[in-house]
């Protein structure tokens, strides 16, 4: 579905991302983690065209996309979420997702159908995560980005969300998430790579990651660039 070959990515003399490499699997929900400024959030931007690369390609169902817009990418499928949720906050939920090009499916995919009537401010940060992802399946993803999707969430918000997601993979929507939770992150992923230094610094199941030594070292050891 997804393959990202050689990317890299310089800001002046910054090295953000260096050579990255992986692939996405159909029905596979993969998981990017890393410490604070490892490359994650420039890795999105640019496979989702909000940044472009210096160097490498970004292929999404067998084609280049390298270049395309960000609305071009949706229209092809290639849907994405934002840490900072991004809503109408004075409409309501249902104006929101009728807004996107959606309707009550959606509400309901997400669990936010007797909610639809609210005002979109007056929901909670997880009801307000899951608008969020409602409007992303708006635009019929034919795979789903979720950046920190967990974030300032509860713990029960985290497990209705973690529902969410698992039950989006199980309707066979490829999946990757970028998440620091890692307890939440390994609940739901398939597979995992560990960035740090703009680099990949494991690729494997998550069982594995908790053990290796490299990724040990890079949350313990200090920050990334």
């Amino acid at each position: 579905m997804l393959e990202v070959e050689s990317v890299e990515k310089k800001f002046g003399e910054l090295v953000a991302l260096n050579g990255v490499s992986f692939k996405v699997r159909k029905n596979e929900c993969l998981g990017i983690m890393g410490p604070n400024g490892a490359g994650k959030t420039t890795l999105f931007n640019v496979i989702s065209g909000f940044l472009k690369p210096d160097r490498g390609d970004v292929r999404f169902r067998g084609e280049s996309i390298v270049g395309r817009k960000p609305s071009s990418l949706v229209r092809m499928g290639l849907v994405r979420t934002f840490q900072l949720i991004r809503v109408f906050r004075q409409m309501s939920v249902e104006e929101n997702v009728i807004a996107a090009g959606g309707g009550i499916e959606e509400l309901e995919r997400v669990g936010l159908e007797k909610k639809r009537g609210w005002l979109a401010s007056n929901l909670s940060q997880g009801e307000l995560r899951r608008l969020s992802i409602a409007l992303a399946l708006a635009a019929k993803p034919k795979m789903l980005m979720l950046d920190e999707p967990f974030s300032g969430l509860s713990v029960s918000e985290s497990r209705e969300l973690e529902r969410i997601i698992k039950s989006l993979r199980d309707e066979g929507i490829p999946l990757v998430v970028i998440e620091h939770k890692l307890k939440e992150l390994f609940r739901i992923v398939d597979r995992l790579i560990v960035l740090n230094y703009g680099e990949v610094i494991f690729e494997g199941l998550p069982e594995e990651a908790v053990r290796d030594r490299t990724v040990i070292e890079a949350y313990l050891g200090g920050n990334g660039v």
